[in-house]
């Protein structure tokens, strides 16, 4: 049975101005129900600025965004309940251990009672907090706690869509997978998910869609299969340098076969991965391969292909 997909978020011609420079340039977006989004882009694309928005803390200078069809407004304190955002920004009380902010933050949604208890006893399990660490005050966690517990008190009101704003800027490689696994566990139970990061790996790793930004700007959205369809995979080998009979073989049966200024070496470049046709072939005609490289595609080209420039320039 194929599986259809509702709109949770809608985002429509979005534009943010400060002053005379504009954050964001008529954005528009279509996010789905319990879908992991990813938006990429290098620092000062506008991807904070559009959370910000999304999250109902601040308003656009035009457009509009939707959740569930209702309209996302600062006021709307009922709507943005539904919103969970981890900021760069440390958002918790260093004064406090992990389990009182946790509880602090709770009550401030209204919960309560055993269902506040049993709710930050979970949560603290999903981000690797175990009970030492619980009753530590948080000013004297690593970066890479103080980032798992940030995501903690977006996730303590359960709410339906969760915004993370960089959530790795900083952190060590455990908590960084911790930060990860905690995602990956929330979206399974049903949350939708945007995820900003200029990390590429992190996208690849985790998005089900890619939303590139770029100068307040959406220069692509589409699955990550499909933007990396956007550029192409460059296969190198090398041959034995004299085997003059069986390199005529292979520019005979790859007519796009490229010969390197290095004599016996080749290169083949195309959108789709012929890698396996290669070896195939190489098998089939008995050549012996010296050396075989795949330049693969990934969204730092993709990037790169679209503007010009690095990701992280």
């Amino acid at each position: 049975m194929t599986q259809t997909h509702s709109v949770i978020l809608k985002i429509e011609n979005i534009t943010k101005l400060h002053g005379q420079f504009k954050a964001l340039n008529t954005i528009s977006l279509e996010i789905n129900r319990a879908e992991i989004f990813g938006l990429l882009g290098p620092n000062g694309a506008g991807k904070s600025t559009l959370l910000s928005i999304l999250a109902g803390a601040s308003k656009p200078s035009s457009g509009f965004a939707w959740l569930d069809g209702m309209e996302i407004q600062p006021n709307n304190l009922k709507l943005r309940a539904r919103i969970g955002l981890v900021p760069q920004d440390f958002a918790f009380y260093e004064d406090l251990t992990a389990k009182e902010n946790l509880l602090f933050f709770g009550q401030l949604f209204g919960m309560q009672g055993q269902v506040l208890t049993n709710k930050v006893n979970e949560i603290l399990e999903i981000i690797g907090l175990d009970d030492e660490k619980a009753h530590q005050y948080s000013k004297y966690f690593s970066g890479g706690m103080k980032r798992r517990l940030n995501l903690g008190i977006a996730l303590v009101h359960s709410p339906d869509i969760l915004m993370l704003d960089e959530p790795t800027v900083g952190v060590d490689p455990q908590s960084r997978n911790r930060i990860f696994e905690a995602i990956k566990i929330i979206n399974a139970m049903g949350t939708t998910v945007i995820y900003t990061t200029h990390y590429m790996e992190e996208a690849e790793s985790l998005c089900n869609r890619i939303a590139i930004l770029n100068h307040g700007e959406i220069i692509a959205c589409d699955t990550l299969q499909n933007l990396l369809s956007l550029t192409q995979t460059t296969i190198n080998f090398s041959i034995h340098e004299n085997d003059q009979t069986k390199s005529g073989i292979l520019q005979n049966k790859l007519p796009e076969l490229k010969s390197e200024p290095l004599q016996g070496s080749y290169s083949l470049t195309s959108h789709k991965n012929s890698t396996p046709d290669i070896i195939n072939l190489l098998v089939n005609e008995k050549i012996q391969i010296i050396n075989l490289h795949l330049d693969s595609p990934n969204l730092e080209k993709v990037f790169l292909s679209l503007t010009g420039r690095h990701l992280r320039d």
